[in-house]
């Protein structure tokens, strides 16, 4: 089965806040911070296929800014391509929105969000001082963690 047909039929939602217990279930699972998942700053979208969860992805929104956090793929269905699909439905959102960059932080995933679009760029930067402020640059990556960043292209109207 290619990565295109397995991944045909993957829906992406704003989780509920019955979703919680998944989502940091999940997250730890994969060993990414689960701080975020009750403090109301992230807003996290669930992927499902077939009445299963296949991945998690979350947002903050910081103005023209959105910081990507903690895109995850449960182990028992990695490299089927849900975590591009996920990432692809999660640009798409920060278009909808207007946003006009994403930023991530990531200390293993650099290979990933590059194939996406994404560029490494030096964490000091980032202008944006409340994105700076939030739990993810504060405390939740440490400074060895890449930063990247998608310049997201405005529509022609």
């Amino acid at each position: 089965m290619s990565k295109e047909s397995s991944t045909v039929g993957v829906e992406l939602h704003i989780a509920t806040a019955e979703d919680k217990v998944v989502i940091r279930s999940l997250l730890a699972e994969v060993n990414l911070p689960t701080e975020s998942v009750d403090t109301g700053t992230t807003t996290f979208y669930i992927g499902m296929e077939d009445h299963s969860v296949v991945g998690v992805a979350g947002f903050e929104f910081y103005g023209k800014d959105a910081l990507l956090r903690s895109v995850a793929v449960p182990p028992k269905v990695q490299k089927r391509g849900y975590g591009d699909r996920i990432t692809e439905r999660m640009i798409s959102t920060a278009k909808s929105r207007g946003i006009e960059r994403i930023v991530l932080l990531t200390e293993t995933a650099e290979r990933f969000f590059a194939r996406m679009g994404f560029a490494t760029i030096d964490r000091a930067s980032i202008k944006n001082d409340a994105m700076k402020r939030s739990s993810e640059f504060a405390y939740a990556c440490p400074s060895s963690a890449t930063c990247m960043v998608l310049e997201l292209k405005r529509e022609n109207p």
